[in-house]
């Protein structure tokens, strides 16, 4: 008895493991592409959202990306120097700036992130719609399952 509790908790223990060594190949595929292109994840993440939301905000951003305010700050920074990004006082709070893209920074999307998109497009009906469906409800119970069970260790 106590050898099969044993072999369940290690085929649980490969199994998370090879769970998480997938969503690491994420990091790596995006990575190399970056190191190829000259484009990092942080920019491709930013642009990425500024596209299907014009107009936000860096707060926005670091909300939905979960990047670090000092890195969303530095890219944006370096991204409105090189003039591919442009800010917009918020009509109902001056404090706020709203970033949009410059013709230029439009430019640069087509060429740099739009092929990323493109590739994710391509790539998604190599499943049929039901493993598609099937993997984004596994991934989500999952993840909700994971986030019960952190939520519930006492720091």
């Amino acid at each position: 008895m106590i050898e099969h509790a044993q072999a369940a908790h290690s085929d649980l223990d490969t199994q998370l493991i090879a769970f998480f060594e997938e969503f690491r190949r994420v990091d790596l595929i995006y990575g190399a592409y970056g190191r190829r292109s000259g484009l990092l994840f942080s920019v491709y993440l930013i642009f990425d959202y500024i596209r299907e939301n014009d107009g936000t905000s860096q707060r926005e951003i670091c909300a939905y990306t979960l990047l670090p305010r000092q890195t969303v700050n530095n890219v944006f920074n370096s991204l409105v120097a090189q003039g591919l990004l442009r800010l917009q006082g918020s009509k109902h709070d001056k404090r706020i700036k709203r970033i949009h893209l410059t013709e230029e920074g439009e430019r640069y999307r087509e060429r740099m992130i739009a092929p990323l998109r493109q590739a994710e497009v391509r790539a998604m009906p190599t499943l049929e719609p039901a493993e598609r469906r099937a993997m984004i409800t596994y991934v989500d119970r999952f993840m909700n399952a994971l986030e019960q069970q952190i939520d519930g260790i006492d720091a």
